[in-house]
């Protein structure tokens, strides 16, 4: 099938680059009588789930007793599974038993069906609710069923979303840039447990397309190549020539011919160890160039940092007809600045469109290193800055989606609040901005960036290279709680008041002092609780401050505090970073002064899971 780029367009790329873009196997959708009617962003699916009382319990998460990053690894749950169910391990070791139920889509029953819960963070963050996500396989209990052509139905809850909106607009803009993407529909989901819940009301979901078989059949003409799902794979490291030290990491849904093995070896050996000419002779015939172009600038333009560049949430798929690899995204609740990592809202929708993740990405920097590749990305940019990513399009695509999602959502809420459930997810990190406010913003960074005015913002490293900045994730709620005038700044006085409050909270000892362990506990009454389950060992953000707080505030090294210390500590941290003696920091000033403050845990991409297991 003709590729995007018109020959004419691509005539300075050399042969093998040119023979990489030119041709290109994938298609838009088809609208098959199976599914046609299946997935639209204004379809609101009617779902019924049925769990016997023993099942419902059964799939319970069983959280672990540890988390990647904080302390030693996570350890087996507490309370397994029984060991004859089959279970899903998930990346921060939490097990995800399947259970046996029923499910009802619209007019359609399937019985015998296998149903779990589904995700990672998604876990924790819906720890508080019993809206939470299912992975709904259809024949893996005995069942024979397909919706929509495939036998299995994600079902996300979108916890982390105060919108509901992400997954469907942000799966709309991939395939606006060229990339094969799920397709997604809205669903209301009810639940019954025998003698608990009668189709009680969870809320409203998205239903979003499994990448299986038939996907890879609509998108490329052809489902025999080996589909992955990676998990902790950031790099592509060469590794030896035993696919053994591959496939936990690249997590094939088959087990590959030992052709395919080689292909994907010899590819991570050229990106990982190919000097810079051979690279630039021989990666068009490992990798879908145009696909992996116009994948980066989509991931780069919605802000989805829990992606390739955290090591996880994408798919590769090694197409047989070309014998190249092409990526497909997955999970986008985090989309659209919701992924403080990448730093505080601002930055977010500032990101870089050439450099959208922190440290280096091998493969990505020795792509855009090639003049030709740049070129052609930067044209790309320009391209997609008019069409898929034009200010325009995407507010009255957004429009359509919210009226889609108003009512549904009301009731969502109504529900919530029946049950005296936390609304949402529980973070640390405040909450991300409204997705007409990132739409308005992002454009404008987006004309600047493809202008060659501005170079966008570069996030810091968390363990990919560079210092880490966790400023920028503890600066957005902490603002929102000090801008009492609400004009988007802290001032001297907002930030004083602040710490008094703090002060305040804490209980003081005889001589009307505070030492660390009634900082902490103040602290933790005056900020955000973590998600439940998470992070392990009691931490919580009075744990992480305190210590930095007390180094910085006791000026006599006797390890209690005054008020006069930490009054004085604050005034000399923030008239460091006024710069301009203005008297009021900005989110990035404020920041930048957080992260000077407090030092960053060390923390990257999650490790790989482990198999499912029986």
């Amino acid at each position: 099938m003709p590729s995007h780029f018109a020959l004419g367009r691509a005539g300075w790329l050399s042969p093998v680059l040119l023979a990489a873009v030119a041709l290109s196997p994938f298609r838009p959708p088809l609208a098959k009588a199976a599914d046609q009617n299946v997935y639209a962003p204004e379809k609101l699916w009617q779902v019924h789930v049925t769990l016997s009382p023993e099942e419902y319990a059964a799939i319970e998460p069983r959280a672990n007793r540890g988390f990647p990053g904080f302390g030693p690894a996570p350890k087996a749950p507490d309370k397994p599974a029984e060991s004859n169910r089959e279970v899903h391990r998930n990346t921060f070791g939490t097990d995800l038993p399947w259970g046996t139920g029923s499910v009802t889509i619209g007019d359609q029953t399937f019985d015998k069906v296998g149903i779990r819960y589904k995700g990672n963070g998604t876990v924790m963050d819906a720890s508080r609710t019993i809206k939470k996500s299912f992975k709904i396989d259809l024949d893996r209990a005995g069942g024979s069923g397909r919706f929509g052509g495939s036998k299995s139905i994600n079902l996300h809850c979108e916890v982390t979303d105060p919108s509901k909106c992400r997954e469907v607009l942000g799966y709309a803009i991939y395939r606006a840039a060229g990339v094969p993407a799920p397709r997604t529909a809205l669903a209301e989901v009810r639940l019954t447990v025998p003698g608990k819940r009668d189709k009680e009301l969870l809320g409203v979901y998205t239903l979003v397309e499994e990448v299986d078989k038939p996907f890879l059949k609509d998108r490329f003409g052809d489902d025999k190549g080996l589909l992955m799902k990676p998990e902790g794979l950031r790099e592509f490291d060469d590794r030896g020539d035993d696919w053994n030290r591959y496939k936990i990491q690249y997590a094939p849904k088959r087990e590959p011919t030992k052709d395919e093995a080689k292909r994907v070896i010899a590819f991570a050996r050229l990106v990982h160890k190919g000097d810079d000419a051979t690279f630039k002779k021989e990666i068009g015939t490992y990798l879908d160039v145009d696909n992996y172009l116009r994948f980066l600038a989509a991931t780069a333009f919605v802000a989805n940092g829990d992606s390739l560049f955290f090591g996880h949430n994408f798919c590769l798929y090694l197409n047989p007809k070309t014998n190249k690899l092409y990526l497909i995204p997955w999970d986008l609740d985090r989309a659209f600045a919701n992924f403080p990592i990448l730093g505080s809202n601002s930055q977010q929708m500032n990101l870089s469109l050439t450099h959208p993740y922190p440290g280096t990405h091998r493969l990505t920097d020795r792509l855009l290193a090639v003049p030709e590749i740049s070129d052609q990305y930067q044209k790309l940019l320009k391209e997609l800055a008019a069409t898929a990513f034009s200010k325009e399009r995407l507010l009255k695509q957004l429009a359509e989606a919210e009226a889609a999602v108003h009512e549904p959502l009301e009731r969502d809420q109504q529900a919530a609040a029946a049950r005296k459930e936390v609304a949402g997810a529980v973070t640390m990190f405040g909450k991300p901005p409204g997705l007409k406010s990132f739409i308005e913003k992002r454009a404008a960074s987006v004309a600047a960036q493809v202008a060659g005015t501005s170079k966008g913002h570069i996030p810091a490293g968390f363990g990919m290279g560079g210092p880490p900045k966790f400023g920028a994730m503890l600066a957005p709620p902490m603002m929102e709680a000090m801008d009492k005038n609400g004009d988007e700044y802290v001032s001297r006085d907002e930030l004083l008041a602040s710490m008094k409050r703090v002060w305040d909270a804490c209980e003081k000892g005889k001589d009307d002092t505070v030492d660390l362990k009634a900082l902490t506990a103040g602290l933790n009454k005056s900020l955000p609780p973590p998600p439940e389950g998470a992070p392990p060992g009691g931490f919580s953000m009075g744990n992480f401050m305190a210590g930095a707080i007390m180094d910085r505030a006791d000026a006599n090294k006797d390890k209690k505090l005054t008020v006069d210390e930490v009054l004085t500590a604050t005034k000399a941290a923030f008239d460091e970073f006024d710069k301009k003696k203005a008297g009021k920091l900005d989110e990035e000033g404020f920041a930048d002064m957080l992260t000077a403050v407090f030092p960053a845990p060390k923390f990257g991409p999650p490790p790989a899971p482990p198999k499912d297991k029986k």
